[in-house]
């Protein structure tokens, strides 16, 4: 019998390849992931800085990635920065429109061969992996 992958392992793999493919997808755009995350969440419009920054908290190595980031998108036309409040400009809407066609395109080829029940049931799954081990104590 051939041995079977751990779950951390393709845990690991799948994150791999899914950074991978996003960046190649974005960098058509000449977006890094980072970039994304931060247009994506102004495509519905205006939002505090703060609540950007604090969502995105997660995916930063360093807390100084965020203004370096933020400057960037800036200094490109992409968003504005009043007084902390980020908008989208129109060059901006339209990169991350371009963008979003190729990440849906991208998601849809994940989860091929997927049906509905069988994703949720992996969500739910992973879930319930991360509320077990966090914290979680062997005796």
């Amino acid at each position: 019998m051939a041995e079977k992958r751990m779950i951390g392992y393709l845990l690991k793999e799948l994150d791999r390849l899914i950074n991978e493919r996003f960046e190649e997808d974005l960098a058509a755009g000449e977006l890094s992931r980072r970039h994304w995350q931060m247009v994506h969440s102004l495509a519905d419009g205006v939002r505090p800085a703060a609540e950007v920054r604090d969502g995105l908290a997660p995916f930063w190595e360093h807390d100084s990635e965020w203004e370096a980031e933020l400057t960037g998108l800036v200094n490109r036309g992409l968003m504005v920065d009043n007084a902390g409040t980020l908008e989208l400009t129109d060059a901006g809407r339209s990169v991350h429109d371009q963008a979003f066609v190729r990440i849906r395109k991208r998601r849809r080829a994940m989860v091929e061969g997927i049906t509905d029940e069988r994703y949720a049931e992996t969500i739910r799954t992973l879930e319930q992996m991360v509320a077990n081990m966090s914290g979680a104590q062997v005796a």
